[in-house]
């Protein structure tokens, strides 16, 4: 058991959707008429990265040093990180981003140590990616979801933080929710233990405050109410 922070990447870690930021810069056109497709429902978040990714024309050296030179972190990441070391807490990374840019930024600061999990990608005449499941199975939907219920089967204490549509399913899962955008307007209305968040600072300092109670009732179902 542990007490763990689940974070997503894209617009949360980070302040832009680095995927989408990819799309732009390399992407062959036609990817907008995908991403259209996924806004309807039609295409599961996994399936359009793939589909969008295969449009990809740069190497690897190209969108690594443009996520280098791109990707924005939110503010108070890095302390959330240093806070979590101090308070034995585990930070990790589910995201339905690529490693391309997702291992490329946090080596950058140096947290080679913080367990990630993502969209793993190669090339092989174009660009593939695949979403595998804690057991190795590959998905088509339900990348994150399959994280967040592997973190609760072994009993893990789940604090996520995330914010689009994406990580609905997760973050239902967990006890406690950071969330902003449209995750926040989702649960709004039915998660218990809901907190907004503009910058990580807000969350160290709900984290200041709570995290003990959530410490001392894992053994329970739900934290403790605060």
């Amino acid at each position: 058991m542990a007490n763990l922070i689940c974070l997503d990447f894209d617009d949360t870690i980070t302040i832009d959707n680095t995927a989408r930021q990819l799309f732009e810069r390399f992407a062959a056109p036609g990817w907008q008429e995908l991403e259209a497709k996924l806004r309807a429902g039609e295409l599961t978040v996994e399936q359009y990265n793939a589909a969008a990714l295969d449009l990809v024309e740069a190497d690897e050296a190209a969108l690594r040093n443009f996520a280098l030179q791109s990707v924005r972190l939110r503010p108070g990441f890095l302390e959330l990180i240093d806070w979590a070391h101090w308070n034995d807490w585990l930070v990790v990374v589910v995201s339905n981003g690529f490693d391309l840019y997702v291992d490329t930024v946090l080596d950058a600061h140096r947290l080679d140590r913080v367990p990630r999990h993502c969209g793993r990608t190669w090339f092989a005449y174009r660009w593939r990616v695949r979403y595998d499941s804690p057991r190795g199975v590959e998905l088509q939907d339900g990348f994150k979801l399959a994280y967040a219920r592997a973190f609760r089967d072994l009993g893990d204490f789940v604090v996520y933080v995330g914010d689009g549509a994406s990580d609905l399913a997760a973050a239902r899962l967990a006890p406690v929710v950071f969330a902003r955008s449209t995750l926040h307007q989702r649960l709004a209305t039915e998660h218990p233990q809901l907190y907004p968040f503009d910058t990580f600072h807000d969350i160290i300092a709900v984290l200041e405050r709570q995290a003990p109670r959530w410490s001392a009732s894992s053994s329970s179902t739900t934290p403790a109410e605060g």
